[in-house]
């Protein structure tokens, strides 16, 4: 008996819960109304004014109707009202599957009845694309004209690209005058790219965007590329760094240098262009032509060079040390700027071997011209003894070896320990 229970109490708790997916219309909210109510009340109590009728309401609880159900009915009304239920549900899951059948045949008859017009409706879908793209062919001119009055470039080099396949297939015969007629207005637009690209004073983002343009125009810009870096050298080439530069500090530039617009470089003010308007040029093109990095590092290196050929020549020509290391410490504060721009480049290693020879130069000319003061009144003594010379007593000499030993080497000594 204890094992034919145990199987009923089973199928009794599923039709429980059965009756729970069926008559509960929120799991949460009669859950906790449930819980309120078992709360509020002791279950004797409230089961005594319960109803049936609670199996319509939002509080069903399936164990408590049960319950009351066990308590109100007798046997035979219970199985009864089971084997009513167990019918209902029976044919509601015939209906049930009767009306999927039938919502399936349904559907199968529209859509084999829409078959052809659906077929119909893409035809004339592709058809109206077809349109669009016909009409904005021959629409393409006069909407670059309208770009090119707006110096819209960007949104014009768009939309000929976007049309690009087409002419390609279609541009010698069916649009043969709109791909003419778009080309004439795209050669205006390389033009003006150009332009940009080789304009001073144009900013760097504007220059660097022609250049974008021209590529997306399978524009050749290798061209532009060379007459700009070709004005560079041009440019450095001519460069006068003897008029003052070097002996100046320069790491008191104008801060305006850095701003977008690049310094205007042509051969005509090429002799007043400064090292940090060249060095600010030369980043501008970085940008605009980033694979040109080996011609940047090629100019950038000579500048360098050239600016410690002019420091060696300031040497030869009797610098004091302040002036010497005021002229490194200009070079240097320019390798720095460089540095930043091509740190591939190891600016600063070239730097301090150009400026340990320019040391070296220095000392070595300072000892040079020591050994020259010790030993010119010995020269001048030896031509008054062969009577070349004005008359020199040998004290006097002495005296003046003796100082140019003491204070001469005094000095070179000084300006050795500065410099070191």
């Amino acid at each position: 008996m204890e094992g034919d229970e145990a199987p009923l109490d089973d199928k009794a708790k599923r039709m429980r819960d059965l009756l729970s997916s069926f008559y509960a219309i929120d799991s949460s909210s009669s859950h906790s109304t449930a819980t309120l109510n078992h709360h509020a009340l002791p279950f004797n109590a409230s089961a005594r004014y319960a109803t049936l009728d609670t199996i319509n309401t939002a509080s069903f609880d399936a164990d408590r109707y049960m319950n009351l159900l066990v308590q109100k009915s007798n046997l035979d009304a219970l199985l009864q009202r089971h084997f009513e239920m167990a019918a209902e549900i029976k044919n509601l899951d015939t209906d049930l599957q009767m009306l999927i059948l039938c919502v399936q045949s349904r559907s199968d008859g529209v859509n084999t009845s829409l078959h052809g017009k659906r077929d119909h409706i893409e035809k004339m879908h592709r058809t109206r694309n077809l349109l669009r793209k016909v009409q904005f062919i021959y629409d393409l001119p006069t909407r670059l004209g309208k770009c090119i009055k707006a110096e819209a470039y960007a949104d014009a080099v768009r939309l000929y690209t976007g049309a690009m396949p087409i002419f390609k297939a279609y541009g010698d015969s069916s649009f043969k005058d709109c791909k003419r007629a778009s080309e004439q207005e795209v050669s205006v637009i390389i033009k003006t790219l150009q332009r940009k690209v080789l304009a001073d004073s144009e900013s760097v983002q504007a220059r660097a965007e022609a250049v974008m343009l021209l590529n997306q125009l399978n524009f050749p810009v290798d061209n532009l590329k060379d007459k700009v870096l070709k004005k560079l050298e041009q440019v450095l080439g001519d460069m006068n760094l003897e008029s003052g530069e070097v002996a100046q500090l320069l790491d008191n530039f104008d801060e305006s240098s850095k701003k977008e617009i690049v310094p205007e470089l042509s051969p005509e003010n090429s002799q007043t262009v400064s090292t940090r308007e060249f060095v600010e040029a030369a980043r501008a093109y970085k940008v605009i032509f980033p694979d040109s990095r080996e011609q940047l590092i090629r100019l950038m290196k000579d500048l360098i060079m050239k600016h410690f050929e002019v420091t060696q020549r300031h040497i030869d020509q009797q610098i004091s040390s302040t002036d010497l290391l005021e002229m490194l410490r200009s070079i240097w504060n320019n390798v720095l700027v460089m540095d930043e721009i091509l740190p591939e480049a190891a600016f600063p290693e070239l730097s301090l071997k150009g400026a340990r020879v320019a040391v070296e130069h220095f000392v070595t000319i300072s000892f040079s011209r020591l050994l020259l003061n010790i030993t010119d009144p010995l020269t001048k003594l030896q031509r008054r003894q062969e009577g070349l010379g004005e008359e020199y007593s040998f004290q006097g000499v002495l005296e003046a070896s003796k100082k140019s030993v003491i204070q001469d080497s005094m000095s070179v000594l000084l300006v050795t320990n500065e410099l070191a």
